[in-house]
C-alpha cells in the first residue's frame, strides 16, 4: 500500500494535521476559548454593531476584567471604542462569560496578502516611537484644542463645563 501525500497546495495547519500532529493543549484550549467567547460576543452584539463590523470581530484576549477584540479597519476600531461603555454594559448584563468585564480593548489587525518585510516593520516602530516621544511635550494638540474650544463656545450649554474646558486649553497654553 502507498503511503498518500499531502496535497502541496494546502496551507501549514492542513500539513500538521495530515502528518498527526495537533496544536498544544494549552493553545487549542486557548484557541476553543476564544472561539466560544467569538459566537457568544456576535450573538449579543447581532443586534447592535453593524454586520460590517461584526463579521470582522474577533475575541483575542480575554480575562474576568478585560476583552480584547480584534477587527479589521480602524473605522471599526473607533466605532467600539466610541461605544464601549454600551457594549459593556449589555455585555456584562446579557452574559456570565463577560458579567465581570471593565474593560474592552480593541486593535486593528490587517489581512492584507502582501506582509511588510522585518525593514518595513522596523520603520514603523521607529516612527511610532518618534511620534510618542513628540507627544510627550505636549498633552493636547492643536487640532484637539481647537475641538474642545469649539465645543466650548458653542455646543456646551452648561456654564461651569464650558469655563472648565476654556480653562483646560488655557492652561495647555502656558
Amino acid at each position: 500500500m502507498s503511503k498518500k501525500q499531502p496535497n502541496q497546495l494546502a496551507n501549514l495547519i492542513d500539513h500538521q494535521a495530515f502528518a498527526g500532529s495537533l496544536l498544544p493543549k494549552n493553545l487549542a484550549d486557548t484557541l476553543k476559548i476564544y472561539t466560544q467567547a467569538t459566537l457568544e460576543l456576535k450573538t449579543l452584539l447581532a443586534e447592535v454593531l453593524p454586520e460590517e463590523i461584526l463579521n470582522s470581530c474577533q475575541v483575542v484576549g480575554l480575562t474576568a476584567e478585560q476583552l480584547t477584540l480584534s477587527v479589521s479597519s480602524t473605522t471599526a476600531a473607533n466605532h467600539i471604542r466610541y461605544l464601549q461603555s454600551a457594549y459593556l454594559q449589555l455585555l456584562s448584563s446579557q452574559s456570565l462569560t463577560f458579567q465581570q468585564l471593565k474593560e474592552l480593548r480593541v486593535m486593528v489587525t490587517q489581512f492584507d496578502s502582501k506582509k511588510p518585510s522585518s525593514y518595513e516593520q522596523s520603520v514603523v516602530l521607529i516612527d511610532q516611537k518618534n511620534l510618542d516621544k513628540a507627544n510627550e511635550n505636549q498633552a493636547l494638540s492643536q487640532n484637539t484644542k481647537r475641538t474642545i474650544a469649539q465645543a466650548a463656545r458653542h455646543v456646551t450649554t452648561d456654564k461651569n463645563l464650558q469655563n472648565a474646558l476654556l480653562r483646560l486649553i488655557d492652561d495647555e497654553k502656558s
